[in-house]
């Protein structure tokens, strides 16, 4: 059986741009470093690891729990350094007064001025506070092009890693009933969808299931899975009791606020 497939269609792409990536280090005996990978394209390369002998896979965000980071393929032999990962940490000042900048703004305003979303990491929102992890290569580009946010002036300013942002998970509760754990139907009770709207999107590929596309409408959601819906947020299934006295099971979520 060919390794391709262990993969989805969509996903191929980065499978062979991963593989030649390896493959270079391993013949080469180089350093190849990666742009910002999801945590589904990290599982992808960790398991394309095993095709190459005497090499490393080496990962950072800027901070420990970061979710997405670059990646350092290195010779074995080779113990990278924070520097090799090439990404800076900047600062994003505005007055917030009268409107609070929330995730989505910041993210709308780096895809709007060209960036890709594989160009910078996780953005980080505290009382009032905003930073988020680029690559150091396009920082230049960024300062100068990112003046307003959501009708907000801003100033973009470079600071030290050491004054990254503490900030935990933002999540609403919620408990919802649901006939099975189908994620159609999961879908539908937490995002306030019917299960015949919220099959659309989920068969044109929106849905990801741990950061990997699910389109089958019938895949059996479980505890601890995180959940994305693309222009409706993601959640994560934080507990499954049941049933209740109608033979429903009842689901707690955390949907993300921030």
């Amino acid at each position: 059986m060919s390794i391709y497939n262990h993969f989805r269609k969509e996903e191929l792409p980065f499978v062979e741009r991963a593989l030649e990536m390896l493959t270079q280090v391993e013949r080469k005996q180089s350093m190849r470093l990666t742009d910002f990978l999801d945590p589904r394209q990290y599982e992808i390369i960790q398991s394309l690891h095993t095709q190459v002998s005497d090499v490393a896979v080496h990962s950072f965000g800027g901070y420990e729990g970061a979710e997405r980071k670059r990646v350092l393929i290195t010779p074995s032999y080779i113990q990278p350094e924070l520097a090799d990962y090439q990404l800076t940490l900047i600062q994003i000042k505005g007055n917030q007064r009268f409107v609070q900048l929330e995730h989505r703004d910041v993210m709308g305003a780096l895809l709007h001025i060209g960036l890709k979303r594989e160009k910078f990491g996780d953005i980080l929102l505290h009382d009032g506070e905003c930073q988020a992890i680029v690559a150091s290569e396009i920082v230049g580009f960024v300062n100068m092009q990112v003046t307003q946010i959501h009708r907000i002036p801003v100033q973009i300013k470079e600071v030290p890693f050491d004054q990254i942002l503490s900030v935990e998970r933002q999540l609403r509760e919620k408990t919802v009933t649901v006939a099975s754990p189908r994620v159609d139907a999961v879908v539908g009770e937490v995002c306030n969808l019917s299960r015949a709207k919220a099959l659309v999107p989920i068969r044109a590929g929106r849905l990801k299931v741990n950061f990997k596309v699910v389109d089958d409408p019938s895949y059996q959601v479980k505890e601890g899975d995180m959940i994305s819906l693309q222009g409706f947020g993601r959640f994560e299934v934080l507990e499954v009791t049941g049933p209740t006295r109608s033979g429903r099971l009842r689901m707690m979520v955390g949907v993300y606020t921030g």
